[in-house]
């Protein structure tokens, strides 16, 4: 063995244990990404990030995820029963003209679209005078956007014309799946004091409590169950009175409806779940009860939160067998229809991206030291004497045993200069096969060609 040539190998093979290790930085990235990709860590065009100590743990950028949700406008109700008028009249039997200075007391409340489902019967019938005024009122734009009034309706041996108030908003037969026998119907409307109000064609107008059908009267057995939204009313297919005012609201032509009974609803970019009976399960409704007694001082004041739909049911029942609770079922029918899709955007932090923790093979630095230079002085003198089978099991396993220090270290967070301490294993394999001493020839030798 020379000792020039071993010191040499020495020297160059310690300093690179000593101080090259950020020489091998990318070489250290390349194989701990492979290993990491084998062991799991790291999903497809994922990388894993070495840190030293001192380092954060790096996070993936904060992510804005928009969710969408229907949100219900609150309704205004305002229930016209007895008790309510002897509270705030003298006289319990209004005339038409009271209705409609009732109707100015409910616009300054801040409500611009109105459902009326009441008799609109009036003690003594009602004269031109109050038939102007009341349809003057509830034409007039200045009160309110859009007024749609309740029709009270029969089914009669003798079936009458379709109102022609319904015409022109009869839903489309080919709009309409599922069995519609089901639905409420009516063949002959019950007259009331506007019948012959030459207004009361322009007035908006939309079937409403209809006897001897108790889903029109009564509110549902099951707490989350709408008014029927549809009738048959002389066979066609008509909205009652809380669609007719949520598609006028929305703008939506009845040939835009679509109807799959027992199924859906679907009108203006929403669609609703529906039952056999054209009702809507009810969700996250939203009601505030008017008193009458405030709409008449001033007092009252609907708090729509949305700011554009502003509605309000008035209902004033025939007798007083009809609940109060079916005022309160159609303004929640309405508040459902007119819901309206809300868009929620929350930032979710970022999550911590894989990374692992540098941790030397020997912590302490002195220890670290004595080991490389006696270590490896001792490794140069030793290894290359030994025989050919064990000097080549030692180097070979000292490569696995660096490759399965680092896989373990790995498993549990943390990695080395694994890029630095295979170079190194190279080149003192290298040295290795460099210091083998030479064979002593024998005397029997052949001796060296000249």
């Amino acid at each position: 063995m020379k000792w020039g040539r071993l010191f040499i190998w020495y020297a160059v093979i310690c300093a690179l244990v000593m101080a090259g290790a950020s020489l091998f930085a990318p070489l250290d990235r390349i194989l701990y990404n492979t290993l990491a990709a084998q062991s799991g860590m790291t999903d497809a065009g994922q990388t894993v990030h070495l840190l030293s100590p001192g380092d954060s743990v790096p996070v993936s950028a904060d992510r804005t995820v928009e969710t969408q949700r229907l949100e219900c406008p609150s309704v205004g109700v305002i229930n016209m029963r007895k008790a309510q008028l002897e509270e705030s009249y003298a006289a319990v039997d209004l005339r038409a003209q009271d209705f409609a200075a009732l109707l100015n007391k409910v616009s300054r409340a801040g409500v611009r679209n109105l459902a009326v489902s009441a008799p609109l019967i009036w003690e003594g019938g009602t004269q031109d005078a109050g038939q102007l005024v009341l349809c003057s009122t509830l034409l007039n734009k200045k009160y309110f956007d859009r007024v749609v009034l309740g029709m009270r309706g029969r089914t009669t041996a003798q079936a009458d014309l379709t109102p022609i108030q319904f015409r022109s908003f009869v839903i489309p037969s080919t709009q309409v799946t599922g069995d519609v026998s089901m639905l409420p119907s009516a063949n002959r409307q019950v007259e009331n004091d506007l019948d012959s109000a030459d207004e009361s064609v322009s007035l908006q107008w939309a079937p409403d409590w209809l006897e001897d059908e108790p889903l029109t009267q009564i509110p549902a057995a099951v707490d989350d169950r709408s008014f029927p939204l549809l009738v048959r009313w002389n066979g066609e297919i008509l909205p009652t009175l809380p669609l007719r005012l949520a598609l006028s609201i929305r703008g939506c032509n009845p040939d835009k409806v679509k109807v799959e009974l027992g199924n859906r609803i679907s009108f203006d970019g929403i669609s609703l779940p529906i039952d056999s009976h054209g009702r809507l399960t009810l969700n996250d409704t939203s009601v505030q009860e008017l008193s009458l007694a405030e709409l008449i001082d001033g007092k009252a004041k609907l708090n729509d939160a949305t700011g554009k739909f502003h509605v309000a049911v008035l209902g004033q029942p025939l007798t007083e067998q009809e609940p109060a609770a079916r005022t309160y079922l159609l303004a929640k029918t309405i508040s459902q229809l007119c819901a309206y899709t809300v868009t929620d955007t929350t930032v979710q932090p970022g999550k911590p991206l894989p990374a692992l923790w540098y941790r030397p093979c020997i912590m302490s630095f002195t220890l670290r030291l004595v080991t490389v230079l006696v270590g490896m002085l001792l490794a140069l003198i030793i290894v290359p004497r030994l025989p050919d089978a064990l000097r080549l099991l030692l180097l070979w396993g000292s490569g696995a045993l660096i490759l399965n220090y680092a896989w373990s270290e790995l498993q549990t967070g943390y990695w080395c200069h694994l890029g630095m301490l295979l170079v190194a294993w190279l080149l003192f394999m290298w040295a290795v096969r460099s210091l083998k001493p030479e064979k002593k020839r024998g005397i029997f030798s052949s001796s060296r060609r000249r």
